[in-house]
């Protein structure tokens, strides 16, 4: 019979640092937005911090016998790292990543064909990857104007300012008292949040079938020889 194996106590710890970093960049994200943008982009938010936790996700599934999961959560936080770069805030998570690396290499294997092994790790990265894109798949601009003395902000109409890549406000198209005004073009819509934590969920799906361990073989019984007794 195989044996499940292990789980090392570092994994548990990367689990709950890469949960608590994808939380962290959802409120950040929320916190650095102005009114507006956090009341248009919740549903966003909400899965920009889903597919950040998709490696801790993985992780989870890999405590399960899965030692490849593992691996697949350290690729995914790497190359989520990677395209997150630009802000500097993908550094925190290559140590989480690391230590993703490191507790597979403790895990013993649980007799998983090494084909469906790699295929769970390129299926999760390729996937992973995918539903960040998804989040900007598209450009949903929102405007946005402030009163300053009142502290109440409207939201406007971003055809009537966004021209492509350009942006142009004029101060009296502005509400009555609104001195401040901006755009921001890489919102997340709800239909961009709803599919990529729909990719998330079939990535997750698709790694747990690819990296299913076989079952055990039944070991056939062993009889008994009797004895006649003697005459």
């Amino acid at each position: 019979m195989t044996s499940r194996p292990t789980a090392p106590r570092i994994a548990i710890v990367a689990i709950v640092l890469s949960f608590a970093l994808a939380v962290a960049v959802g409120i950040l994200r929320t916190v650095n937005a102005e009114p507006v943008e956090r009341a248009a982009e919740f549903a966003g938010n909400v899965a920009f911090a889903v597919v950040f936790a998709a490696p801790a996700l993985l992780a989870l599934l890999g405590l399960r016998g899965r030692p490849s999961l593992l691996v697949a959560a350290g690729a995914l936080d790497l190359v989520l790292a990677f395209v997150s770069l630009i802000s500097f805030i993908g550094l925190v998570f290559v140590p989480p990543a690391v230590m993703f690396f490191v507790a597979a290499g403790h895990m013993r294997g649980a007799g998983v064909r090494p084909g469906r092994s790699i295929a769970a790790v390129l299926v999760a990265v390729m996937l992973g990857a995918s539903a960040f894109f998804a989040l900007f798949a598209r450009e949903d601009p929102v405007c946005w104007a402030r009163n300053p003395t009142t502290g109440e902000s409207f939201r406007l109409n971003p055809d009537r300012f966004v021209h492509g890549s350009s942006i142009s406000i004029d101060s009296r198209a502005l509400p009555p008292g609104a001195t401040e005004s901006g755009c921001t073009t890489d919102s997340i819509s709800t239909g961009e949040a709803i599919a990529g934590i729909s990719v998330v969920a079939a990535m997750l799906g698709v790694v747990w079938v690819l990296s299913k361990p076989p079952e055990p073989r039944a070991r056939p019984p062993v009889g008994r020889m009797c004895v006649a007794p003697a005459a």
